[in-house]
């Protein structure tokens, strides 16, 4: 049998028979850690094929219960690949068309001999064309031509490429904006120069027309705005910034879909309460069903979240949602969805599960702070000792380090908040929401009134001296760490933002977050840790709901509904152990 032209399909089975008889263990022995590292499908049934193998192993897949390490899980999923591209032809495919002489290779050599003008501030010639080739490599593949690359091509291909593939195209094209001012590159270059590519989680809001887009924000601010006052003529009570984010993405999403389905025409006229009808409804929810688990597209659970936001969205503006719901109360997609909307969604519980099955984990989320903390003085006394100041790069890992700490010291030492109303939290002037310790209390205390709060209720928790550094952690940030901020001295959150005034931004920290959770074996977003919290509380303390409402600060449907499975297993446990005292000889 040819690996290269094989009678029937190539499996992973056939991948490291040719591992082994190229005398590359290490490669075999990859290709044969794939079922752990996914659903256990055998390697004989397991297609070698490359975008399979890249959405079953993701880039950020790293699951601490099949993997070391982060590290272990990329390096294995890096042979993976190599192996099944070296065993199909791609890697000799891939040579040959490096070897091509045409307009490619007269671009590369004539941006070779610019290479170090090309260069971004910092940067080093020899890896200026590395993203080039890249983007070179993949036109020849599909026949495209220097002069006709553009974002819309390479948006056809979202599907087939991992995120670190997509950055890489989009620094080729920036770089070959940069080429443009010399003449003998911008002949082989599009007349334009390479627009910025649009925001993959928005690119569908173009199908919406500007005068839906506008009613749509109108009717938005009607469903959110709760009271009004007569004589200031102004709403004075209003709901969350997220609420009013979630119902814009809800309508946003329906219209879209619309558009997306043909059930509305592109030139479409009508407004916006025209188009929200039971036909149009089935035709929304029809499509979400249709493509749902495929990439890009909406669960269950999301569709029947935002259909209900739709219809508060509905009422609120004088419109009745009930002829919507009465046809689609049957639909068993948004039944589906409405069970999975009452509990932990699939991912968290996974999450929880892993850690309530290893002490070693449970014992590394508990630590995280002084990890992180541990981990930036390592790299302060570096620095130190060579006698130098930091890099850019440098300071903004210490940086990261060190506000991720001081957040995981307040979750784990204080109270879990939702991060949106930690990152508000302000340490200093007559709105102190985090107040420092004194002379007469020596704890620190988070204070925050119902309308800091999502679930409109009053946080009060103190974080004591010496409980396992939490406190410690806190008030070395503030000495070591929060300095590192331009705006430290005129902000007065304590977690100011990295450029302007105002208090860290949710996205940037939630980057920070879920990288340095990751190289610490332990991947999470912040929301995976208050449950995370919760579930270790409960399973230590079954049956006691009123240390997680105090806890979460949590309505007690809200707390049942998502935390049962484990005041249920932790109950079994607790069974089982009076199982085994039956077996006791009595004496």
């Amino acid at each position: 049998m040819s690996f290269q032209n094989p009678i029937t399909a190539m499996t992973l089975q056939d991948v490291q028979e040719w591992a082994r008889q190229q005398g590359n263990t290490d490669y075999a022995n990859a290709v044969a850690r794939f079922p752990k590292l996914t659903d256990g499908t055998p390697l004989s049934q397991a297609p070698a094929d490359l975008l399979m193998i890249k959405r079953a192993l993701p880039l950020q897949g790293f699951d601490p219960a099949r993997s070391k390490s982060e590290a272990a899980y990329k390096a294995t999923r890096r042979k993976i690949i190599a192996a099944v591209k070296g065993a199909t032809g791609e890697i000799e495919a891939a040579q040959e068309r490096r070897c091509r002489t045409d307009a490619w290779s007269m671009l590369m050599e004539r941006m070779e001999a610019r290479a170090p003008a090309l260069c971004a501030k910092g940067g080093h010639p020899p890896f200026v064309m590395v993203p080039v080739r890249k983007l070179a490599d993949l036109a020849r593949q599909h026949r495209v031509e220097p002069r006709d690359v553009s974002q819309d091509w390479l948006s056809t291909l979202i599907p087939v490429l991992d995120q670190n593939e997509w950055r890489a195209l989009q620094h080729a094209l920036r770089t070959l904006n940069r080429a443009r001012s010399f003449s003998e590159i911008l002949a082989l270059l599009p007349t334009e120069p390479f627009s910025a590519p649009k925001r993959r989680r928005f690119e569908n809001q173009d199908l919406i027309p500007p005068h839906l887009a506008s009613e749509i924000e109108d009717w938005v601010a009607n469903a959110t705005c709760a009271e009004f006052d007569p004589v200031e003529q102004e709403f004075v009570k209003t709901s969350s910034k997220s609420d009013r984010d979630f119902k814009r993405a809800a309508l946003r999403k329906f219209v879209s879909t619309l558009f997306q389905c043909g059930a509305v025409a592109a030139d479409c006229q009508q407004s916006l309460g025209d188009l929200l009808t039971p036909d149009a409804g089935a035709a929304a929810v029809r499509y979400w069903s249709m493509h749902a688990g495929q990439s890009g597209h909406i669960s269950a659970r999301s569709a029947h979240d935002y259909m209900k936001a739709n219809f508060v969205i509905m009422a609120r503006n004088g419109l009745n949602p009930d002829p919507i719901k009465a046809h689609l109360r049957s639909n068993r997609f948004l039944t589906q969805g409405k069970r999975a909307s009452g509990e932990m969604s699939e991912r968290s519980r996974k999450f929880c599960e892993n850690l309530l099955g290893s002490t070693r984990q449970t014992m590394t989320f508990l630590s995280l702070h002084v990890r992180f903390r541990n981990d930036a003085e390592e790299l302060l006394r570096q620095i130190s000792d060579q006698g130098r100041v930091p890099t850019s790069l440098e300071l903004n890992r210490i940086r990261q380090l060190g506000t991720v700490a001081a957040l995981c010291a307040i979750e784990t030492r204080g109270a879990p908040l939702r991060i949106e109303s930690a990152l508000n939290l302000v340490y200093r002037g007559p709105k102190a929401t985090f107040l420092l310790p004194t002379a007469q209390t020596q704890h620190a205390t988070i204070k925050l009134s119902p309308e800091h709060t999502k679930n409109n209720v009053e946080i009060w928790a103190p974080i004591a001296p010496g409980n396992l550094n939490g406190l410690e952690t806190i008030l070395w940030y503030l000495e070591r760490i929060r300095p590192l901020y331009a705006d430290n001295d005129t902000c007065s959150h304590l977690f100011p933002g990295v450029r302007g005034r105002g208090p860290l931004l949710y996205r940037t920290f939630l980057i920070w977050f879920k990288r340095l959770t990751r190289a610490a074996g332990i991947p999470m977003t912040p929301h995976k840790f208050r449950h995370g919290l919760a579930s270790l509380l409960l399973q230590k303390n079954p049956g006691r709901w009123d240390l997680l409402e105090r806890l979460l600060d949590d309505t007690p449907g809200t707390i049942r509904k998502n935390y049962a499975w484990v005041n249920a297993r932790a109950q079994r446990e607790e069974v089982q152990k009076y199982v085994l005292d039956l077996s006791e000889i009595r004496r």
